[in-house]
């Protein structure tokens, strides 16, 4: 176990910047993102991470990089990365391979007969109620997307961070744990059987291991004094 405390300001950024990079992924590829892999910035927060003890993501960056330096142009990259998010996550004649909602991996046939908008998506929703918080009304996705999950937790850690506050670090190492690494890790190894396109499934991968990060965090003021 470690203190989140312990990480210094810059590796905090890292972190938050690397959840902010992840997110931008899972709500589909566009033409700036596909620039930015393709000029490096995308790496930058990974990088720092990467250099963390324990946290060991250098295979995976190293081989979504030699992934891209397979494809041209930005034009090239944005076309392969939004035809496999579409088959793998959107629509695919053949069953999705991975849905972006947590709902979709807590009942039925390994997930597979689960409807959107279970008890996942209501708990997230009374979460963001909680703190403040709304989806806005031109996203049109259920609250237990991927994205909007890791948007949550990047507030939980941003503002326990900035506020230094017991209460919001815990939830986010609670959320980091017990809510999205279960399912998370589901996701990640649907994606693994995937050949065509391996992109997903290791920003998956790093996911993974940023949300096992997390859960080591020790949770503050959880032990009594004296």
């Amino acid at each position: 176990m470690n203190s989140s405390l312990n990480l210094t300001e810059d590796q905090q950024l890292a972190l938050l910047e690397s959840l902010t990079e992840i997110c931008s992924v899972f709500w589909g590829p566009d033409h700036p993102k596909c620039v930015a892999i393709l000029q490096g910035i995308f790496f930058k927060p990974f990088d720092k991470l990467n250099s963390l003890p324990d946290f060991h993501i250098h295979e995976a960056l190293k081989e979504i990089r030699s992934i891209i330096t397979e494809l041209a142009n930005a034009a090239h990259l944005l076309q392969h990365l939004e035809e496999s998010y579409v088959r793998l996550f959107i629509s695919n004649r053949t069953g999705i391979m991975a849905p972006l909602y947590e709902s979709c991996y807590v009942s039925g046939d390994n997930g597979q007969n689960a409807l959107l908008m279970g008890e996942p998506a209501i708990m997230m929703k009374k979460r963001l109620q909680s703190n403040g918080l709304s989806i806005g009304d031109s996203l049109h996705e259920p609250p237990d997307h991927i994205s909007i999950e890791l948007e949550y937790l990047y507030y939980l850690l941003e503002k326990g961070w900035a506020e230094g506050s017991k209460t919001l670090i815990n939830e986010a190492v609670s959320f980091a744990s017990k809510i999205m690494l279960p399912w998370i890790s589901k996701l990640q190894e649907r994606l693994a059987v995937e050949s065509e396109c391996r992109f997903y499934f290791l920003i998956a991968s790093i996911l993974t291991a940023i949300l096992r990060f997390i859960s080591g965090f020790e949770k503050m003021g959880s032990q009594k004094e004296g």
